[in-house]
């Protein structure tokens, strides 16, 4: 008498994208940002966006300065490589990197703070050479890691949990991009996660100086 022999079913693999990664290949550690942090949706904007677009984490070159934004490359894509460079000074450091490797994507991640206030020399010959780079500003307009104080990009008649209102106007990092002739210059906010994940897929397609200004409202301070 004849016996069959049942198949057993084939069990999917996890998807991948058009290089054959699955998207844990583009995560990074577990973040200790604070719960509800913008930080954090944009460092899954950036996962979602580079695996979506097919990029070799090894092609990418993370780099950051100090502040709360610094931390978040750690965030994503593990398998890049990471560079932690002092207060304000990311934009040099990008700058001989990318010059000593053409081949490579550079990816910065910069706050207001890093970027609008000890940063801003650094900042805008970054943008006046045209850098070919994404340079992402994660803005909550305070200093997150020193207890809140106002940055150089808070709005004016922002008020502190202290009761100080701000009576500075705010220094508007994507008119001074334009000015400066960066070629690609964006405005986002990290809870829209269509609008961002779309901006970053085009700035990974672009060759030039990208800059957007991420608005992320400290949950902590601001």
């Amino acid at each position: 008498m004849a016996t069959t022999t049942e198949t057993p079913p084939i069990t999917p693999g996890p998807k991948v994208n058009r290089i054959g990664l699955p998207v844990l290949e583009y995560r990074g550690s577990k973040t200790t940002l604070c719960a509800g942090c913008g930080h954090n949706a944009i460092s899954e904007r950036i996962i979602d966006a580079m695996y979506e677009m097919g990029v070799q984490p090894e092609r990418v070159m993370k780099f950051s300065g100090i502040g709360c934004s610094s931390k978040s490359p750690a965030y994503f894509m593990s398998r890049s490589h990471s560079f932690n460079s002092v207060h304000g000074r990311m934009p040099s450091v990008a700058t001989g990197a990318m010059l000593g490797n053409h081949t490579m994507l550079g990816l910065g991640v910069s706050g207001d703070g890093d970027t609008a206030s000890i940063g801003m020399g650094q900042f805008v010959h970054l943008l006046r050479r045209n850098l070919p780079m994404i340079y992402i500003i994660e803005d909550n307009g305070v200093y997150g890691l020193t207890k809140g104080q106002f940055s150089a990009t808070a709005d004016i008649g922002s008020k502190l949990k202290t009761g100080v209102i701000n009576d500075l106007p705010p220094i508007d990092t994507c008119s001074l991009a334009i000015q400066l002739g960066a070629t690609f210059v964006g405005r986002s906010f990290s809870g829209d996660k269509k609008q961002l994940l779309t901006m970053l897929k085009a700035a990974i397609s672009h060759k030039g100086t990208v800059m957007l200004d991420v608005i992320s409202p400290c949950v902590t301070f601001n």
